[in-house]
């Protein structure tokens, strides 16, 4: 059985290829007004958008999804001014 892995992830980038299930969003924007999109997929043009979090103050914000969300292509987020730090707790599906 796959074990639960964390990628954090400066600015916009890949998070992981293939299906798995996100378990917690960890965003910290640099300054207020910031956000990220989080994708089902490799990139931000072909991938399914999932969410956008957003903040207008700089807190760290967390989001859990209790057992997870099944994502199929893979996970990607991307930031609006390559300061914010994602991280990402998900779960493979394959190895």
């Amino acid at each position: 059985m796959p074990k639960q892995r964390w990628v954090r992830v400066a600015g916009s980038g890949l998070v992981y290829i293939g299906p798995c299930m996100i378990h917690t969003v960890i965003f910290w924007p640099d300054t207020g007004g910031d956000y990220v999109d989080v994708y089902d997929g490799r990139d931000a043009t072909s991938g399914k958008k999932f969410c956008r979090i957003e903040s207008s103050v700089v807190v760290t914000w967390c989001f859990c999804f209790g057992v997870g969300l099944e994502f199929d292509e893979g996970i990607y987020v991307t930031d609006n001014d390559e300061g914010t730090e994602t991280t990402i707790v998900f779960t493979p599906l394959e190895e």
